[in-house]
Order: C-alpha cells, then sequence, then structure tokens
C-alpha cells in the first residue's frame, strides 16, 4: 500500500521539485563525503604510521634500558644468561646524514643490531638474499626504500655518512648491501659493531630487545629477575597508539568540524521536506478525506526523507573514498600536520573498512529521518477537513519562548566542565546546545525585530511586513536554521583561526627575538640537535658581525614522578617579561622553572610547586621549583626552559645547541649569514636562518595545517548559503497567488519587489546578526575551553573584523538576491492569472 502511494504521489511530486531535492541531496552527499574522508585519512594515517613503527621495534616480550644514559655492553652478556631469556638482542640508535642526488645532506636514522640475534624479532630490518658474512660486516650498510630513493641514480656502491661524534664530527665511508623491508622515513641498519663504530659510542647500548622462553608471561618474568639498579624492563611502546595520543585532539576536532557540513545539511533537509509538505498541503488534506490514514500520510514524507538520505549517502561514501585518495597526494596521511615523515601511503580497499562504510553511511540516513521526522509529523496530525477549507495550514507549533535561552544556559554550564580521557566532549555539547538554543531564539528575535518597526511612520507595506513577520515566525526559523548554524561556526573557526595565528606571531615575537639562528644539522637522535663546536661559537663570539650573542642548550631531563623526560630549553634569561608567560610568577627555593601548559597539564603543576630534576645521565638530583607558566605552541609534548647558568653549574655541560645572534646596526641579514657560516670548519654543519624566515615558515605550517579546516568551513558555509536562497526562492514562489491578489487591490509590481526586498532585509539581518552573536559565543568556547582542553594552548581572543564583514554581507546579499530573482518571477502578470485558482 505505502509503496503504491509513494510511486503514485511521492515521485512526482519529488520529480517537480527537482531543484530544491537536489540541493538537499548535496548537502547530505558532502556531508558523508567530508566525515568519511575524514575518518579514512585518519585511520590510514595510524595504520601506516603503526606498521612502519613496527617494523623498527620489531616483536620483543620486554625492552631493556637504562633510567639515565646508555648500558654498558657487560648488562647485555649478564642479561643474556639470566634463566627465562631466549633471545637478547642488543640496539644501538643513532643519526647520520648523506648527501642526496642534488648534494644536499638529509639526515638518515642509523640501527646498529646484532643480525643472528635480531632475525627473529625484527625480519623486516635485516635485507634478504644476503649471506651472513655480509650481515656481520661492520663495513656494510643496508637502506631502506625512502633512503635509497634521495641517491644519486645509478646507486653508488659506497656512501658517506656524517655523523656527530663525542670530539666532534665525524665522516665515515660505508659499503651499500641490499634492501630493507622497512617503512618509513630514511633508515640505515648495519652490525652494532659498525654502528658503535660509526657513532663514536664504543662499549655502548641503548637498549637490549627481549624474547622469553615460552609459557613465561613478561610480569613473571620481572618479578623473578631482580634487575640490577639503574635499569628498567618494560613491554615495547606502542608507536602506533603514541601518534594517536599526540594527534587525537586534532584529530576529534577535524572530525567534529567534518560532521558539521552534515549537520548544516539536515537543516537544509528539513526546510526543503517543510516547505515541500506546505505547497502540497492542500493534496494531502484531500488525500486524507478520500480515506489515506494518517499514517501512511506521515510515512510518505519520511519515506521521501529515507529516500534522500539513501541517495546521499551512497554517493557520499563514493565521494568521500575520492576525496580521502586525493588528500593523501596533496596533503599528505596527516592532512599537512607535519606529525608523520617520509610515509606516502596509500588508500586500499579491505573488507576491514566495511562496518565503517556502514556507520557513515547510517549517519546520512539517521540525520535524513531526523530532518524529515517535523514534517512527518505534521502532516500526520493536521486538520485534514480545516485544510482542505484554507484553515488551519500552519504545521508546527510555536516553540516555548523559555526553550532557547535555557539551551543557552546549559551550554554555558556545559562550557564549564572538565575534559572526559582529554577530548572536550562537554565543550562540543555546549556548542551543539548553544547552536540549538540559537535556533530557537529565531522567532522571539523576529517580533523583537517587528516591534521596533512599529515606531516607524506607517505605511502599507510596513504594514504588511509587520503582519506577514508576526503570522510567518515559524517558517522563519526553518528558513534560518541552516545558515544560522553554518554562518556562526563559520565566525567561531574564523575568530579561533585567526586567534591562535594572531597569537602564534606574538609568541615568535618574543621566542625569536634576535636577528639570526644558528643550530647544527646533525642530529644526535630524532628531533635533537648535536651541540655546536666550541670554537665556531667563540669564533662568532669574537667576530665583528655580532653586536650581541646569546646561548641555549637543550637537553632531556628527568621529573621525580614523570614517567617520560621531558625537554628542557636551558637559556639566558635576563628578563622575564620577554618570555610568552600565561599567568603570575611565584617564588621559592632551588632552581627556578618556567613549565609550558602541556606539562603542566601532564602533571597537574601549579606555580611555587616543588619538583626534583635529574639528568639522564651525570648530574645528581637538582631540587627545583615551578616559577611560572609560558605558551609553547612548537610542541604537545611537555618542556621547560631553566637559566642557562644554573643549568651549566648542576649539570657540568658547557655545550651550545643554539646561537642566537644580534647584528651590529646597518648589517645586512643575507650577507652576515654568509659570513657566520664561512666561519665554521664544515659550513654544511649549520643550519642558519634569519628571524623573518623562521617566522615565515612556522607561518607557512601553520596555514597548511588548518587549510582543510577552511575547505570544511567554506562547504559548511555554502550549504547554508544555498539553504537561505532555496528556502527563500520556495516561500516567494508558494505566494504566488498573495503577490497576485494585491496586484488586484492596487499595488503595483515595484511595491511587490519593495516588500519582498524588505522581508528578506529583515530576514536575513536578522539571520547575520543573531548568527554573529552566536558564533561569537561559540569561538570563545573554541579559544578558551576546546583549545586549551585538546592541544594544551592559551591564546588570546582577537577577531577579524574585515573578515567577519565580508561573511556577513555575502550571507545578507545572497539571501536578499535570492528573494529579489525569484520575485521578479513571482510578481508577473502570471501571478495575477494565479488567483483565479481561488475562484
Amino acid at each position: 500500500m505505502n509503496a503504491r502511494w509513494f510511486a503514485q504521489l511521492s515521485w512526482p511530486a519529488l520529480r517537480h521539485q527537482a531543484g530544491r531535492q537536489l540541493l538537499a541531496l548535496l548537502a547530505i552527499v558532502l556531508g558523508v563525503a567530508l566525515a568519511y574522508a575524514v575518518h579514512l585519512l585518519n585511520g590510514t594515517a595510524l595504520a601506516e604510521f603503526g606498521s612502519a613503527a613496527a617494523s623498527l621495534n620489531g616483536k620483543p616480550d620486554l625492552v631493556l634500558r637504562a633510567r639515565a644514559g646508555a648500558l654498558g655492553e657487560e648488562v647485555y652478556a649478564e642479561i643474556a644468561r639470566r634463566p627465562g631469556v631466549q633471545i637478547a638482542a642488543p640496539v644501538l640508535e643513532g643519526m647520520a646524514q648523506a648527501a642526496d642526488a642534488q648534494g644536499q645532506r638529509f639526515n638518515l636514522r642509523v640501527l646498529g643490531l646484532d643480525a643472528l640475534q635480531a632475525a627473529p624479532l625484527s625480519p623486516q630490518l635485516l635485507p634478504h638474499g644476503q649471506d651472513l658474512q655480509q650481515l656481520l660486516d661492520p663495513q656494510r650498510l643496508f637502506l631502506n626504500e625512502a633512503a635509497l630513493q634521495r641517491l644519486p641514480q645509478p646507486r653508488p656502491e659506497r656512501l658517506t655518512l656524517r655523523v656527530a661524534g663525542r670530539e666532534g664530527p665525524l665522516s665515515t665511508t660505508q659499503t651499500l648491501g641490499g634492501t630493507l623491508d622497512a617503512a618509513g622515513a630514511p633508515l640505515a641498519v648495519l652490525d652494532i659493531a659498525g654502528a658503535q663504530l660509526l657513532l663514536g659510542r664504543l662499549g655502548q647500548l641503548d637498549r637490549i630487545d627481549l624474547r622469553l622462553r615460552p609459557g613465561l608471561s613478561p610480569t613473571q618474568w620481572l618479578a623473578e629477575a631482580k634487575l640490577p639498579a639503574g635499569l628498567v624492563a618494560a613491554p615495547p611502546p606502542d608507536e602506533g597508539e603514541r601518534l594517536q595520543e599526540l594527534s587525537r585532539a586534532y584529530r576529534v576536532n577535524l572530525g567534529v568540524l567534518s560532521l558539521m557540513a552534515l549537520f548544516t545539511g539536515s537543516f537544509l533537509v528539513f526546510a526543503v521536506l517543510s516547505l515541500s509538505v506546505a505547497q502540497r498541503l492542500p493534496q494531502w488534506a484531500l488525500l486524507g478525506v478520500l480515506g489515506m490514514s494518517a499514517r501512511e500520510r506521515g510515512a510518505l514524507v519520511l519515506a521521501e526523507g529515507l529516500l534522500l538520505g539513501l541517495i546521499g549517502s551512497l554517493l557520499g561514501l563514493l565521494l568521500g573514498w575520492w576525496l580521502a585518495a586525493l588528500a593523501l597526494q596533496r596533503l599528505g596521511s596527516d592532512l599537512g600536520l607535519g606529525l608523520i615523515q617520509g610515509l606516502r601511503p596509500q588508500l586500499r580497499f579491505a573488507v576491514e573498512q566495511l562496518p565503517a562504510a556502514a556507520v557513515f553511511g547510517l549517519l546520512g540516513l539517521v540525520v535524513s529521518a531526523l530532518a524529515a521526522g517535523a514534517p512527518a509529523l505534521a502532516v500526520r496530525r493536521m486538520p485534514v477537513a480545516q485544510v482542505l477549507k484554507g484553515l488551519g495550514g500552519a504545521l508546527h507549533g510555536a516553540l516555548p519562548a523559555w526553550l532557547g535561552p535555557a539551551l543557552l544556559l546549559a551550554g554555558l554550564a556545559l562550557a564549564l566542565l572538565p575534559p572526559l580521557a582529554g577530548v572536550p566532549l562537554a565543550a562540543y555539547l555546549a556548542m551543539l546546545a548553544m547552536l540549538l538554543g540559537g535556533i530557537a531564539c529565531v522567532p522571539a528575535l523576529l517580533r523583537g525585530a517587528v516591534a521596533m518597526l512599529a515606531r516607524l511612520p506607517d505605511s502599507a507595506t510596513l504594514l504588511l511586513l509587520r503582519e506577514r513577520a508576526l503570522d510567518q515566525a515559524g517558517e522563519a526559523l526553518r528558513a534560518l536554521a541552516g545558515v544560522l548554524v553554518s554562518l556562526s561556526l563559520s565566525v567561531a573557526m574564523l575568530v579561533m583561526v585567526g586567534s591562535f595565528r594572531d597569537s602564534l606571531d606574538q609568541w615568535l615575537t618574543r621566542m625569536l627575538p634576535a636577528d639570526l639562528y644558528i643550530r647544527s644539522a646533525l642530529r644526535l637522535a630524532p628531533g635533537q640537535a648535536a651541540p655546536l663546536p666550541p670554537a665556531y661559537v667563540a669564533a662568532v663570539r669574537h667576530s665583528a658581525l655580532a653586536e650581541r650573542i646569546a646561548v641555549q642548550r637543550s637537553a632531556n631531563v628527568l621529573i621525580e614522578g614523570a614517567p617520560q623526560p621531558v625537554t628542557a630549553l636551558a637559556r639566558e634569561i635576563e628578563d622575564e617579561g620577554q618570555l610568552p608567560l600565561a599567568g603570575a610568577l611565584a617564588e621559592g627555593q632551588g632552581l627556578p622553572l618556567y613549565v609550558n601548559e602541556a606539562l603542566r597539564d601532564a602533571l597537574r603543576l601549579a606555580p611555587g610547586q616543588r619538583l626534583t630534576l635529574r639528568l639522564e645521565a651525570g648530574a645528581g638530583p637538582q631540587p627545583a621549583f615551578v616559577r611560572g607558566v609560558w605558551r609553547d605552541y612548537a610542541r604537545q609534548s611537555g618542556a621547560l626552559i631553566l637559566p642557562l647558568a644554573a643549568y651549566r653549574q648542576w649539570s657540568g655541560d658547557a655545550t651550545v645547541s643554539e646561537l642566537m645572534v644580534w647584528l651590529r646596526p646597518g648589517t645586512d641579514a643575507q650577507a652576515a649569514a654568509a659570513q657566520l657560516r664561512a666561519l665554521a670548519a664544515e659550513p654544511q654543519d649549520l643550519e642558519l636562518a634569519a628571524a623573518g624566515e623562521l617566522r615565515g615558515i612556522s607561518l607557512r605550517i601553520f596555514d597548511r595545517s588548518f587549510a582543510v579546516t577552511h575547505w570544511l568551513q567554506a562547504v559548511a558555509l555554502a550549504i547554508g548559503l544555498f539553504g537561505i536562497a532555496a528556502s527563500q526562492s520556495a516561500q516567494v514562489l508558494a505566494r504566488r497567488r498573495e503577490f497576485g491578489l494585491l496586484l488586484h487591490l492596487g499595488l503595483t509590481r515595484a511595491g511587490v519587489l519593495r516588500l519582498l526586498a524588505l522581508e528578506a532585509a529583515l530576514l536575513c539581518g536578522i539571520g547575520a546578526l543573531a548568527g554573529l552573536a552566536l558564533g561569537l559565543a561559540l569561538s570563545a568556547v573554541l579559544v578558551f575551553v576546546v583549545n586549551p582542553q585538546s592541544f594544551h594552548w592559551s591564546m588570546d581572543l582577537s577577531l577579524p573584523w574585515p573578515r567577519l564583514t565580508g561573511l556577513l554581507a555575502a550571507t545578507f546579499t545572497a539571501g536578499v538576491l535570492a528573494a529579489l530573482i525569484a520575485g521578479r518571477r513571482a510578481a508577473s502578470g502570471d501571478a495575477v492569472q494565479a488567483v483565479k485558482e481561488d475562484w
């Protein structure tokens, strides 16, 4: 019965209103596609990185390390003899540099392995088809595909490496062997004896990978082993999980933003179906009189929404797959975030992806069903006899006046709640409550605007405008819902990104006060620069180029009670006001520390709190206290700043990691940089950049990271603009009889168009101003709640008024133009004939 009714009634209606239905369908397609594409990118990135990390870490039961510093080879011999140990594989890690095809150096991770012990644990780190003698040759180097692609072609037989040694940089030449299967960034593997010689670390190890005998659990072995003091054993770190934790906030925020288009599209579907039902009220009433039940009428409207959702979801999944593949090629698997280096994964279909596709497809169906629910319920409850007589045409009851303010207050209360498992779920719910509250307040805002119009001198046009506005307050809510959501979210994202960028620019100004910055291009470990040669530091000090220089030492320190080392920046602090501090300073006893916001939140620190620092090797414990908290936009992990003199006195470490150079007035920065580079014995060992160059690089990375955000924001805004244009056009065309009657009564065609322009201006003006106010409230939640809870970054609110003005003008203009274009047709001569339909 329902299928027959649908074929005879709903399908022709859908074809007749194909333009508006196409807009609703497009909204669902884009919403599902963006959400599914972001999910695919996140999953692909994490899976690829986890696989690459697993190939590097192998599959041991336990990893043995020293609490501080390196392991001695005698530890390996003692552990290998322990009962229950089946395999003990020593590993040494380091960094080297090699020259690429253009002669430019690139960083190469170096792993030293014992091939006999590592083969069962890390087969991907050993090349296939190599005899044992080659694997044990300390002069033979094996590279992965990422490293081989950087080398000149044809591939050379020998490769010169440059590393940071204890007594200074070292150069050595190795013979190239077979190819490794390990994915990820450029990697070199060689015998552990050769690695110790190459890295200048004879007799040292970084870790020992342990495989226990079958049936023996790591917990049981640890309980019985009684490891020597200074050693710690734990399961191998899950690098994929670490990346997931590090990028979780970014991925969650991006996922929520991708759903913005679908959320906005749901209001467009609601508006289209509501207008479609309103235009067919006489037909629904006649069918009700002829015997169609209320349930069947509601089911037909719901079926229309589900059909749109089904088609839109299927097309959205296909488009989402294509968008994900395109984004992998253009932006990388982390969408420009920069957390994943050396990986270019390909999107491949797998059976495991079907459940996720089903979830996002079902999401499109649910959104469409919810959007069609209110029109379906209204058709089901309408009084058919009264509607058939031209009465009782209002389908939707008015919302309670208290609902909007109550939802806004609920949003404010939710925004004050703490995050759940590091994710600001309460803040997202607060934004949803505020959006719904803003929508519920539209009728009241419209009535308030009409009350203000009552103060103007009376005229026929203003009288018609006021009566129409008061009578159609509910229609205004449906027309403005989509654009209000998209506009407010666009304003919020625009303010948040602008505030973040302005705060980053100010932070860079404070953190980069000098003219030039110099550090070593060599690395001791990934992300850890080697110290600069003392002779070079002295040469820069005595050069005539520098008016003033300052030095910084970067090192890893341990905080008692913290599970992982944190980055310590020992620098000369002449004026605390130059630091980007967040909050007040505190007094205390011991070494003063300035912790970043990530470290403060991770360890729940507060200014004045006492701590104990330890170095990874060497010096003993050092009492300290938290002097203050500083903003650190360079990292999401813990870091601290401490005075250089106090660090040197405690650690005995006089080396320098970075040089900050203030040039003499009138000195050309580019020429000075060339002269300072020439002071080095090996100029290629230096990385030298001007402050403006570093600032530009940082801001470009920021813009690249938020490129996807801008695209998602633009799509949602476009859907909202299409929504208000479609709603305005549909409402104007549905009023052809009204316009014909006004023309019969003497109102001119120009007067009808003027009335339409005023109505559209009133409606769009309220929508633009309400969207601005709601967007500013949402931006406050993003700036002061979501970002600190997600990324541990606080910032200052900055309002980009030129962009906000352009955004509001575009929204206002789109609505007014859509009404006028449709009004020219509705107020034409044919509209006069439409009055005959009532005769």
